[in-house]
Parts: structure tokens; C-alpha cells; sequence
């Protein structure tokens, strides 16, 4: 596999890191999440307001594109901000797939909703980071894919991916 970076956006609740982690798997290559590197930071400096959890998304952030800078091609996940994200998905200086995820935003918001009451959500993401008003601030924002040099490959994420069938577009893509 060409040494590539397979990035996984969409909105919050519209499937990316149920997908990335199957394509990572189909790929064998590894999936770096920054979800799960923003759990890591909570269980060792603790959970505290938005404005720290917001602190913390960024630190985690950075810390995903530190990791994924190191490793030759990689699955890279999360809710990344258009405008924002593309300046330092660009700057690993690789090629760069687009993987991107997309659903109704009610459908989205419901999921979301439903995630942040589950039991087996991190308890780091307080249900305060997750009211009302934050999903306001996403939910307000017209969805698009980031603006990224190279292939992009929009996937439905209402119903079941085929995920042979996604990891087959993604390699050919690495061709083009």
C-alpha cells in the first residue's frame, strides 16, 4: 500500500469511527482516532468544563497528526473543523484520502444524542459537553467534505457500508 493518509470526516453521530476502525481493519493499516487519544488525556489529567475539553480535543489533535506523521499509511479519524483541519492534514506531506462520511443531520444528531447517553461512553465526555447548545454549533454548519488535495470518496453512512467494497475504492484511488 502506497504510503497514504485515509482521513475519516463527517459530522459527529454520522458513523466515522465505526467505519474507520472496519477500514482500518479491511486496509490492515492502523487507525489513529482522535477520540480515543482525547479519552487517554481525560483518564490522566481529568475531566473538567467545555472550555477544557476544547482544550483537550485540540491537544489531541495534534497529538494525532504527531502519530500519524510516524507511520507509513494510516487511517486518521474525527470531526475535523473545514477551514481548520486541512493546513495540517496537508502538512504530513503525504497523499491524502478523503473518506467522507454522510447522513441526514437528524439522523446524525439522534445518534449523537443516543451516544452521549450510552453507558459505555467515556465518562469524560460530560453530558454538559454535549448539550443542546454545543450540537447547535455543528448542527448549524451545512455539512461539506474537507477541502483536501486528492481523492475523495463519499460514502452513505444511513444504513450498513460495504466495507470490502470502500476499501477496494480507496486502494484504486491510491492510483490516481
Amino acid at each position: 500500500m502506497t504510503n497514504a493518509v485515509i482521513v475519516v470526516a463527517g459530522l459527529p453521530g454520522s458513523g466515522k469511527t465505526t467505519l474507520a476502525r472496519a477500514l482500518a481493519a479491511e486496509l490492515r493499516i492502523p487507525l489513529v482516532s482522535k477520540d480515543t487519544i482525547k479519552e487517554a488525556l481525560f483518564d490522566a489529567l481529568g475531566t473538567g468544563d467545555l472550555e477544557w475539553s476544547q482544550q483537550l480535543g485540540r491537544a489531541a489533535h495534534h497529538v494525532m497528526y504527531a502519530l500519524a506523521a510516524d507511520l507509513e499509511s494510516v487511517v486518521v479519524e474525527s470531526h475535523f473543523w473545514q477551514g481548520v483541519s486541512e493546513v495540517d492534514l496537508q502538512s504530513l506531506g503525504r497523499p491524502l484520502i478523503q473518506v467522507y462520511c454522510r447522513c441526514p443531520m437528524d439522523i446524525a444528531v439522534d445518534r449523537y444524542k443516543r451516544r452521549a447517553q450510552s453507558e459505555d461512553r467515556h465518562p469524560g465526555h460530560l453530558p454538559k459537553h454535549q448539550s443542546d447548545e454545543v450540537i447547535a454549533r455543528w448542527a448549524s454548519i451545512e455539512p461539506q467534505p474537507l477541502q483536501l488535495e486528492g481523492p475523495l470518496i463519499e460514502v452513505d453512512t444511513t444504513g450498513t457500508v460495504n466495507i470490502v467494497e470502500l476499501a477496494a475504492k480507496v486502494i484504486a484511488s491510491m492510483s490516481t
